[in-house]
Order: structure tokens, then sequence, then C-alpha cells
């Protein structure tokens, strides 16, 4: 912004994956609240990456391929979406999709009183 760019074209990536540990990366995604309070859009971009597939290892610590971590990369874009992400970016639109709209229906759903 010193050098002259219009703050309203900003989008803040915090560059999950690059150049960092697992830690790392599920540390920026809990801090992910005050990234958002900076008031710069963030962008949430932790689609299929390797610290989702060494999460969802197997006994044998064979790591998740790829293809096999949308579950996760939907849980994230949900999440995201509930803190204030801006965007997310991912390969399975349709299942980020359906996992923020049933975060969204959980959290506007009104409580129901029982009677007696």
């Amino acid at each position: 912004m010193a050098a002259g760019v219009d703050p309203a074209r900003l989008v803040l990536d915090p560059g999950l994956g690059f150049a960092k540990t697992a830690q790392h990366n599920w540390a920026i995604l809990h801090a992910l609240p005050e990234l958002v309070a900076t008031g710069i859009p963030v962008l949430v971009g932790a689609s299929r990456k390797r610290f989702l597939g060494a999460l969802l290892a197997g006994p044998d610590g064979v790591m998740r391929p790829t293809d096999g971590r949308d579950t996760a990369t939907a849980v994230i874009s949900a999440l995201a979406a509930l803190h204030g992400a801006w965007g997310v970016r991912v390969h399975d639109v349709r299942a980020s999709v359906d996992a923020i709209k049933v975060v969204e229906a959980w959290m506007g759903a009104e409580r129901i009183e029982r009677d007696g």
C-alpha cells in the first residue's frame, strides 16, 4: 500500500504448503480470524495439500493420495468460511460448496424448545 497499490485490489493468501511444515500450516489456519481481522480479503488454498495427505496417512504411514483429500479440503473450506475467509481454492467445488451449506445451516438454525 505504501507503494501506491489500491487496498481494494489486495487479497491475502498465506501460502499454505509453500516452504512450511504441517505444523506451520495448521498454525496459520488456527490464526485465520487474526488474518481476517486485518480487513484484507483472505484466500485459503488448502486443496489437496501435502499436510492433509500426512494427516490422513494410514497406519502404515503412507500418505493419502491427492485425489483422496477432497473431504478434508471441504472441511477446511467450511471452517474457513465460518471464520470469515473471503474465498477458498479447491479442486472439488461441489464438495466444498456442500460442506459450506451444511455449516451455514447449522450456524443459522434456531434452537427448538421442547414442550413439557
